[in-house]
């Protein structure tokens, strides 16, 4: 098993059976996105853990051993906080390779989010292009109605905005579109914060940023009137 610096993978796995009290199986990977998780097999607890975790000083075990036995704040504090100081070791993927696990389509039924993202930039930008490109969104499996909706999110690594696909209909308004696209410029353009203890992506300064949007009392108006029919949308609508 691999060994980057202090432990290797057989040691902490070891280690951290005996601190956890428990029968469990480390398996290390090279994940970009879950740095730990947990599974069950007939044979015991599965813990995944990214390979940073081969360099943790005694602290950190002693803190996973912790949060594998029952998930204390405390615990997930020092694990989050190695984390963040230990990023520099997950792979580095270029953007466009990043991008190409995404189809890119911009051009909806109703809304075109090219003529959208560049309206917004002539409008709030000066003009300037905002690097990052935009996409509908792939429709995730659900019952309807929706619990919750997420309309837009933002990827760092791959620099792409998706937008949720129930937005393309024709009675959602382009301002409510252009505010959903607009929000998720601005986390391209704020990034992510850390304040010592946790991760934030909606800081002040991002607020007042969103305060700028000409539309945004009208757009949050919309979204509390017609927050039903996203929720009640299928995947082949109209």
């Amino acid at each position: 098993m691999e060994r980057v610096g202090g432990l290797d993978g057989r040691a902490l796995e070891r280690r951290l059976g005996s601190l956890a009290s428990m029968r469990l199986r480390v398996e290390v990977t090279d994940n970009l996105h879950t740095m730990l998780s947990f599974g069950r097999s007939p044979e015991g607890l599965v813990v995944r853990m990214h390979r940073m975790f081969l360099r943790a000083p005694p602290t950190v075990v002693e803190a996973l051993a912790r949060y594998i036995r029952g998930s204390d704040r405390r615990s997930s504090t020092i694990l989050d906080r190695y984390i963040e100081s230990h990023r520099w070791m997950i792979r580095k993927v270029p953007v466009h390779e990043r991008r190409r696990r995404f189809p890119i389509r911009t051009r909806g039924r109703y809304h075109d989010l090219t003529a959208h993202y560049q309206e917004l930039c002539d409008a709030y930008f000066r003009g300037r292009r905002i690097d990052c490109a935009q996409t509908w969104g792939r429709v995730p499996r659900t019952r309807l109605p929706r619990r919750t909706i997420k309309l837009g999110s933002y990827s760092t690594e791959a620099r792409l905005i998706r937008i949720h696909p129930a937005l393309d209909q024709a009675h959602v308004p382009d301002y409510f579109v252009q505010w959903i696209l607009f929000h998720e410029m601005l986390h391209h353009l704020h990034g992510v914060h850390y304040d010592g203890r946790r991760r934030r992506v909606h800081t002040p300064a991002f607020a007042e940023d969103e305060k700028r949007y000409v539309h945004l009392e009208r757009a949050r108006q919309w979204e509390r009137e017609n927050l039903d029919s996203l929720l009640w949308w299928p995947a082949k609508s109209d």
